[in-house]
């Protein structure tokens, strides 16, 4: 068996990643073979990536947040290996919202028995082509005020539980919904103001912002949320339903599935969000890999 390459973002959760490693070093000792990196920046955590797949790595754990999953399956998905090799996850970061997905334990320990020693299971991954930028992805892309919760949130010193409920607060506060276009599989969809369109994979984002409830990982299919222009004050009082995904009914919501989105953005667009990080927005296409990847699975209760 080839040792696991585990990659700790030392950063993570305003560095929880590291402390949580600390103490679950010594039982992933025991469980199997691991080659530990604790990459100081984004493109050595990257070029570490590399390496461990340049060594033969079957499988990758990602100690961290949906920040350091996004890096993992990026480079995977680079090198054509989401197939072959697969991926644990030890959430430990801010927001962690591809764990809800998951549905991992939210005990460390739990989830690194599983990170190392699960079946693999395969879930679909998201691909953006756009003119400014193109990036994978696995648990949500955005369009709108996402990005620019990503930088109110990434820009914070000392983030903590509120983080991204800040972000938000603070973004609704200042975002002007843009004019766009959107295009389901070919076929016109919307037209007007939006304050937000979501290509989801995963259930939530934000930290638990369930955007998406009905989304699941492995069907081949964006659920494609997306919410027209709506007053500030309105939005903050309506924005707990989105936290229990009751919001789905509201008027100012559009709901449906597709394989293929296309926008076009008539206006400047803050940046994109792509499981927490940002990238250059712009007219693009956001497209479905279905079962692109291999997650760790559920183990079978043991004897």
């Amino acid at each position: 068996m080839s040792a696991a390459a585990v990659i700790v973002n030392p950063v993570a959760g305003g560095a929880r990643a590291v402390r949580v490693w600390r103490a679950l070093r010594p039982v992933a000792e025991r469980l199997a073979p691991i080659d530990v990196r604790l990459p100081e920046s984004v493109p050595a955590a990257r070029a570490a990536v590399r390496d461990a797949l340049a060594r033969g790595a079957e499988r990758i754990v990602a100690v961290g947040g949906d920040g350091t999953i996004h890096l993992v399956v990026g480079e995977l998905l680079a090198a054509g290996a989401g197939e072959r090799v697969t991926l644990g996850v030890v959430p430990a970061g801010t927001g962690s919202d591809l764990a809800r997905a998951l549905k991992l334990p939210r005990d460390p320990a739990r989830a690194l028995d599983r990170a190392l020693l699960g079946p693999p299971r395969p879930i679909d991954a998201g691909a953006c082509r756009g003119a400014a930028a193109s990036f994978d992805f696995v648990n949500v892309a955005s369009a709108g005020i996402g990005g620019m919760v990503d930088k109110f949130v990434n820009a914070m010193p000392r983030r903590g539980l509120t983080a991204f409920l800040r972000g938000t607060v603070r973004a609704l506060r200042r975002y002007r919904c843009v004019p766009v276009e959107v295009e389901l599989d070919g076929a016109p969809w919307f037209a007007g103001r939006a304050l937000l369109v979501a290509m989801a994979n995963g259930v939530s984002f934000g930290k638990g912002m369930r955007a998406a409830p009905n989304a699941r990982l492995d069907d081949g299919l964006f659920d494609v949320v997306l919410v027209t222009e709506v007053g500030g004050l309105e939005l903050l009082r309506k924005l707990p339903l989105v936290y229990v995904g009751r919001h789905l009914g509201l008027e100012q919501v559009r709901v449906a599935r597709a394989r293929a989105v296309h926008l076009r953005p008539l206006a400047p667009l803050p940046v994109f969000d792509a499981d927490g990080e940002t990238y250059p927005s712009g007219e693009a296409t956001f497209a479905v890999r279905p079962a692109a990847l291999r997650v760790a699975g559920e183990l079978e209760p043991r004897a």
